[in-house]
């Protein structure tokens, strides 16, 4: 590669470092492999920027600074074997001071009934239910 091209390369990679710096930022909690990078990748493909974690201190350690510019999370009810999700999804949103739309995926059927104040959506489910609910909450699409 010459001088030019790796210049013209750096200049690249900064306006795609900026554009997904502009993206809203969307935390997937997920401790299922398959599942984690389908979910990312979908949300990713839909224009959000996108991070996967395994429980909230994960994505806390992982976002960072960028943290305070958390704008939704999409968490599975289960993790690591414990119905914690809802609990890590509150411990960012208590980390950040502020409220976080939050979704809920689960393959469990009774645990629509306690899933409080979040919506829950029962896996398998259609893509397009979760696209409509980050476009609803985020304003974004």
């Amino acid at each position: 590669m010459t001088s030019s091209s790796l210049a013209a390369f750096a200049d690249t990679r900064s306006a795609i470092t900026l554009e997904q710096s502009t993206r809203p930022l969307v935390v997937v909690i997920e401790d299922d492999y398959q599942s984690s990078l389908a979910l990312t990748m979908l949300i990713d493909d839909w224009g959000y920027s996108c991070i996967a974690a395994r429980s909230s201190q994960e994505a806390i350690q992982t976002l960072g600074d960028r943290l305070q510019h958390l704008a939704a999370i999409v968490t599975d009810v289960e993790i690591a074997g414990q119905m914690r999700g809802i609990k890590d999804a509150l411990a960012i949103a208590s980390k950040l001071g502020r409220s976080v739309p939050t979704i809920v995926t689960t393959g469990h059927s009774d645990f629509a009934a306690i899933a409080g104040p979040f919506p829950v959506i029962r896996k398998p489910f259609d893509p397009d239910i979760l696209h409509s609910w980050l476009v609803q909450k985020l304003g974004y699409a």
